[in-house]
């Protein structure tokens, strides 16, 4: 018996693996997009003992222009480690994507095993979902997007063992102790992870029914969290002179997340946004209503404390993992990674409280049901992962006809980039850079850019201007607007040989007087490029 269940366990675990890894096997060649270029030219480049500053400081420095208020020195660790292989080893950065993604995938299974008390079969299967959730292409698939795997991994872990700690064992303090330390991990991976604190409170009271008590016994173990909360809020504080970007906090920015969440909500269930905004807080209610219900009833007796998992893995969890996101500013999928693990371990209450029915009618019609989910997610995600491999390509062939191009035209020619911006944002002048390029071709050629290709939004009309400027004193100098098929790659270019009428259009450039005008201006000029 106790070698068939150690065999049901490691086929469960091979399960989960597969499930995490198989649909990114595609990518795990792709090149570097967006961000990725700053990000790896900064951080594979540190000395190997930098890893203790990243604790007192931002961990991209000032690269897009002003320190980031980012103290994250694990995911840096996890970029320095990869360039072990090479600073443009793509493979290695995959591979470590996926990893963290299989990791958190069984912690999933770990925490509706022992937390959720779920059965293994049920287990299984809401790691399963979470493994291959479509919205957590952009976390798995793009290599930045492991600063959301990475905290999660310690923000699960945490969790889990200050769960187990709760339900008592042999180790308990360990667990303790562990979970204490998980969580210190968890704050210098991202600061979403402040609601710890909050999140242990509301398992205790509403999943363990522990009930509120004035007392220290009840107090004392979150004081310890609490702790490590306020003291690197208040490093934060010294640091960049906010806590948590408070000053973010808005009318117009919380009306703007609220879309956000909403379009969210929907991704999670649904693998896509299906209706209008507001249909995504509709079905968070009525899938919420629906899974309490059935842990619920009588047939569902197997599952003694369903109801309150549900609430608590459901609105609860969701509430506190989706608060940063009033101050995000910005729409992301990965933003909801850690999120969505209460969906899946509310689809696994669901899965338990259906298959322990008397009827075999209820167990042929959850798996039926079960496994139609999984095939449907699965093939949503290949969509996903197939988008990105598209953004891969179309990245590696601007960046080699971008380098081809500035080495064959003339020294001193300005050449307007028109990468495509899902492919290309936030790239420049990172991608014309080494380890990307064999030389800085800014050091042959001027380059610039539409403002979303920037690194550096805030100064980028003033130094656009300027490189215009400085250009057109070389009188003989050639200019050229270069565009590449947002899908295919396809490239094509307009020389001012070609079209006399570009180089009084690249002059107009310096009478642009907005940010938006000289935008507006290059995009034009783009948009002749046959």
């Amino acid at each position: 018996m106790r070698f068939q269940s150690a065999t049901k366990r490691l086929l469960a675990v091979l399960a989960i693996c597969l499930a995490a890894s198989l649909p990114y096997v595609s990518s795990v060649g792709n090149y570097f997009v967006n961000d990725d270029f700053g990000v790896v030219q900064l951080l594979s480049q540190k000395p190997p003992l930098y890893f203790p500053r990243w604790f007192v400081t931002s961990w991209m420095d000032d690269i897009w222009g002003a320190p980031q208020d980012e103290i994250r020195p694990f995911p840096a660790v996890s970029y320095q480690l990869a360039a072990i292989w090479g600073a443009t080893s793509t493979v290695a950065n995959h591979v470590t994507n996926i990893a963290f993604h299989a990791a958190n995938a069984l912690l999933v299974l770990a925490i509706a095993r022992a937390v959720a008390g779920l059965s293994f079969i049920a287990s299984t299967y809401a790691a399963l979902v979470f493994a291959i959730l479509p919205l957590h292409a952009e976390s798995v698939a793009w290599i930045t997007g492991r600063v959301d795997t990475i905290p999660a991994l310690f923000f699960l872990g945490s969790f889990l063992a200050y769960a187990r700690w709760r339900r008592g064992g042999a180790q308990s303090t360990r667990l303790y102790l562990c979970s204490i330390v998980l969580f210190f991990c968890a704050l210098f991976s991202k600061q979403n992870t402040i609601v710890m604190v909050a999140t242990l409170f509301l398992y205790d009271l509403v999943a363990e029914r522990r009930p509120i008590r004035a007392s220290w016994s009840w107090l004392a173990p979150y004081l310890p969290f609490a702790a490590l909360t306020v003291a690197y809020l208040l490093l934060r504080y010294v640091l960049f002179g906010q806590v948590a970007r408070e000053g973010q906090l808005t009318v117009d920015g919380l009306a703007v997340s609220r879309i956000f969440v909403g379009k969210h909500f929907q991704r999670m269930f649904f693998g896509g946004e299906v209706a209008r905004y507001p249909f995504g807080y509709i079905a968070t209610l009525l899938l919420t209503a629906g899974a309490w219900f059935l842990t619920r009833s009588a047939g569902a007796a197997n599952l003694r404390h369903g109801p309150a998992m549900v609430l608590h893995f459901g609105p609860c969890w969701w509430l506190l993992c989706l608060a940063p996101l009033v101050v995000v500013g910005y729409e992301s999928t990965r933003h909801v990674y850690l999120a969505s693990m209460g969906w899946a371990i509310i689809l696994g209450l669901v899965f338990d409280a259906i298959w322990h029915r008397r009827h075999a009618a209820f167990r042929h019609a959850t798996l039926v049901a079960s496994a139609g989910l999984l095939v449907f997610y699965t093939v949503r995600l290949q969509a996903e992962v197939a988008e990105w491999n598209v953004r891969a390509r179309v990245s590696q062939k601007v960046v080699a006809d971008l380098e081809r191009e500035a080495r064959a035209t003339p020294e001193g020619s300005l050449l307007i980039v028109g990468a495509p911006s899902r492919s290309w944002e936030w790239s420049l002048p990172f991608a014309a850079q080494p380890p990307f390029t064999r030389t800085d071709l800014a050091e042959r050629v001027w380059i610039v850019s539409p403002v979303l290709l920037d690194c550096c939004r805030d100064q980028w009309r003033e130094r656009t201007q300027r490189i215009v400027q400085t250009w057109s004193l070389q009188k003989s100098a050639p200019a050229a607007a270069l565009r590449w098929d947002a899908r295919t790659g396809a490239y094509s270019t307009l020389t001012d040989r070609e079209d006399p009428a570009l180089r009084s259009q690249v002059m107009a450039l310096l009478e642009a007087d907005t940010f938006e005008a000289l935008d507006r201006a290059m995009l034009t000029i783009l948009r002749r490029v046959p």
